[in-house]
């Protein structure tokens, strides 16, 4: 048989033809194509015929499909005695392999490749001779891969050869857990520790072993060891056994059901349970209700718990790259654990560049990771960085929540750079926008995922751990709808503006007061003192013109690093968590209490002083009624901005001032404290009033009509008052408590992580 021969005869596969029927169709059509290549390979005595193994009609699809299928020819051509082809053998048989812009480059590297694993003395200046049109691509290919990779299948057509049963090395396989382009993985006994393991078996390559076992993480699978079959060109990774499966089956479950909660997971659990029969699907029982609890609480947890992975694997030197539902194993109890480190890399193994096991899945890759996958842009995989991660977490969470990935990029649009450069394109184009919810926690999952998938990487969140303290607020209602409303309606003006807003909260109550105390006073004392009306006028014009500015610039001056802050938070996407900035938010109330108090007081002495100074004397009476009704109304009055600037801090300026950071022990003893002195501000609203109206009624023994009317309107405004604070009080209670429970929440979270005894086998 010629070379021509060998990939020119059209005949029909034995399966039928696939018809393109959906874009979404495209990349599955692919892979089995090439899957049915790579069988026939298998089974035949001599070179299958490429032909019957090609989708109709030509197009973009069909010259993907040949493209891979050339690889798969030269990977086993080259490895073999059989005969071997050139590139250009292969596109005078098919044309269309060089249209519309020349011979793929990544099937030149492939050919190059396979070349030099073979023995053969290659040089990248031949590819640069027989392909000058591909020249500037070849250059960036090159510098992109290590001669040292190869993409090839060869690992997982060896493991093809192991079933239950069968044993290996120290290994008796039980059954099959799952395939992939690397190898497989078995649920396993190790019989020299007569333990349960996950035994993957793949191509003696890669460093996976090696940068999984720098990771010691309670939602990283442990790696235990590995094992070396040279001979066989065998690698045997053993690793901890998670038996609940992986996400992409709940990500499936959860597609096609209608009233979704926590229950999918268990009953996936149980059905992962039952295939391996190494425990009993009737002990099933998932971790903190997770059975019970709502899908996008059930969303936010497993990203609280994946986002920490990510973090910690980050913080060790290590990007994963290849984060989606098939690499995210469960355990019996629904606890998410990241796997499958096959193509990540470790800065700390000599080696191991990002370069060099370059790859991961085109769904939930960021537009920079497309961008290095594409041998045609400038970006390198050196460019990288944890924030790739996040974005892939992103998508991974958005598919498990919304029951579809949010990128509708499934289809083939023309050859490998122009496919990956219109899927970059379409990350950096929109936002996805889903269907509305009137769940507070779906609402602010939405914003934190809409803030994972940002195009520009520095707009993201820019650590795992930012992303799980965000997270893990939704995990309370109350504070996730708090999180969610701080961004609009008056929260969000409030943020806008937060300076005005202040000052309105902190000014109106004293200037309402002010009116009234100016009201009473004069009808009270100063009609009685004909000669005094006028001085009167004076004093209390000077006095306010002081206070009042004063309040205000002491107020701005106490402020001004929070207004900064804010500001900061508002302008970037990705702020800088301020834990001094959250604490002067929470205090606002109280410093405007203290100085509102402080003013009245002082108000309270200045009047009387005045005016017997201005009149030439003031009877003592009239001194301790001056100072008792501006003290009466000056600790009112206190207390409603301490309740306006509380509210309007845990409900607007907090939630801005949190940007993923965790709430802090100094958090959480502020929030304590604002409980507390809430509590001592309601007392002030409530009883203040009661007992001026008793002072009132115990100092006038022959009251008038004016002191009568005066009665009256104490007591509406008090009873109207203290229903406003005590609804205010309330609400206010029920926020700092959420917010404190969300940070129970998250510190548990935090501290699952297991000592050394706590770490076993399941």
């Amino acid at each position: 048989m010629t070379a021509d021969e060998s990939v020119s005869h059209d005949e029909t596969h034995d399966r039928p033809p696939l018809k393109l029927e959906t874009a979404e169709a495209h990349w599955e059509i692919l892979a089995v194509h090439v899957e049915g290549f790579l069988e026939a390979w298998e089974s035949a005595e001599e070179p299958p015929r490429m032909g019957g193994h090609l989708p109709e009609p030509e197009g973009t699809l069909r010259r993907m499909v040949l493209i891979e299928l050339i690889k798969v020819d030269l990977e086993y051509r080259y490895g073999s005695d059989g005969e071997k082809l050139s590139l250009e053998t292969y596109q005078s048989q098919f044309p269309d392999l060089a249209k519309p812009d020349g011979m793929p480059v990544d099937l030149i590297y492939e050919e190059y490749h396979v070349r030099k694993t073979a023995g053969e003395t290659v040089d990248v200046n031949d590819c640069l001779t027989r392909f000058p049109e591909q020249s500037e691509a070849i250059i960036r290919m090159f510098k992109l891969h290590s001669p040292t990779v190869s993409m090839s299948l060869t690992g997982q057509q060896l493991t093809n050869s192991y079933e239950s049963g069968d044993r290996i090395d120290d290994f008796y396989l039980m059954s099959n857990l799952g395939s992939g382009a690397f190898g497989s993985v078995f649920l396993a006994r190790q019989e020299s520790m007569q333990r349960m393991v996950a035994l993957k078996v793949s191509a003696d390559k890669g460093a996976e072993a090696q940068t999984l076992a720098q990771l010691d993480h309670p939602n990283i699978v442990r790696v235990y060891d590995q094992t070396r079959l040279p001979e066989q060109n065998l690698r045997l990774l053993y690793m901890q056994f998670a038996a609940g499966g992986t996400l992409q089956s709940v990500v499936r479950a959860a597609r096609n059901s209608d009233a979704k909660s926590g229950q999918i997971i268990a009953d996936c659990v149980s059905r992962a349970l039952e295939s391996t029969g190494v425990l009993s699907s009737q002990s099933v029982s998932l971790k903190d209700g997770l059975a019970q609890k709502p899908w996008p609480q059930v969303a936010c947890q497993l990203g609280v718990e994946l986002a920490q992975a990510l973090h910690y694997a980050h913080g060790q030197g290590i990007l994963h790259r290849d984060v989606k539902p098939a690499n995210v194993l469960l355990d019996a109890n629904g606890t998410a654990k990241l796997a499958d480190f096959n193509i990540s890399f470790s800065s700390e193994l000599e080696g191991s560049g990002p370069a060099t096991y370059f790859g991961g899945s085109l769904a939930y890759m960021s537009p920079e990771q497309l961008d290095a996958c594409d041998p045609g842009h400038a970006t390198q995989p050196t460019d990288l960085d944890g924030r790739a991660d996040v974005f892939s977490l992103g998508v991974l969470l958005w598919e498990l929540t919304y029951g579809q990935r949010p990128f509708n990029d499934e289809a083939v649009v023309g050859n490998w750079c122009e496919t990956l450069a219109s899927m970059a394109a379409l990350r950096r184009a929109e936002l996805p926008v889903p269907p509305a919810s009137a769940d507070p926690v779906q609402q602010r999952l939405l914003t934190v995922l809409q803030r994972c998938l940002a195009p520009d990487p520095n707009n993201r969140y820019q650590s795992g751990n930012e992303l799980a303290q965000d997270l893990g607020l939704c995990l309370q209602p109350r504070v996730a709808r708090l999180l969610q409303q701080g961004e609009r309606g008056l929260a969000g003006w409030a943020l806008n503006w937060p300076a005005t807003a202040a000052i309105c909260a902190a000014i109106i109550p004293n200037a309402l007061a002010a009116v009234f105390n100016f009201k009473y006073n004069f009808q009270k004392i100063i009609q009685q003192l004909p000669d005094a009306q006028g001085a009167f006028d004076n004093v209390q014009l000077t006095i306010n013109s002081i206070a009042f500015p004063l309040a205000i610039i002491l107020c701005v001056w106490f402020a001004r690093p929070l207004m900064r802050a804010l500001r900061h938070a508002r302008e970037a996407k990705v702020g800088t968590p301020d834990e001094s900035a959250r604490r002067r938010a929470l205090r606002l109330g109280r410093f405007a209490a203290l100085l509102g108090i402080t003013e009245w007081v002082i108000a309270g002495l200045a009047y009387p002083i005045s005016l017997h100074i201005i009149t030439g004397g003031l009877d003592a009476k009239w001194y301790a009624h001056f100072f008792a009704s501006l003290l009466i109304c000056g600790m009112v009055a206190a207390a409603y901005p301490f309740f306006l600037l509380s509210v309007l801090a845990v409900r607007s300026f907090f939630p801005a001032l949190l940007r993923g950071d965790a709430l802090t022990a100094g958090d959480e003893a502020e929030l304590q404290e604002l409980s507390e002195r809430s509590a001592w501000s309601l007392y002030l609203a409530g009883g203040v009033p009661a007992a001026g109206i008793m002072l009132l009624l115990l100092t006038n023994e022959n009251p008038d009509a004016n002191s009568t009317f005066a009665l009256k309107i104490l007591s509406a405004v008090g009873a109207v008052g203290f229903a406003f604070a005590l609804g205010i009080a309330r609400s206010l209670q029920h926020d700092i408590e959420a917010f404190l429970e969300a940070a129970r929440l998250t510190r548990h979270e935090e501290n699952k992580r297991p000592g050394p005894a706590q770490r076993g086998n399941v």
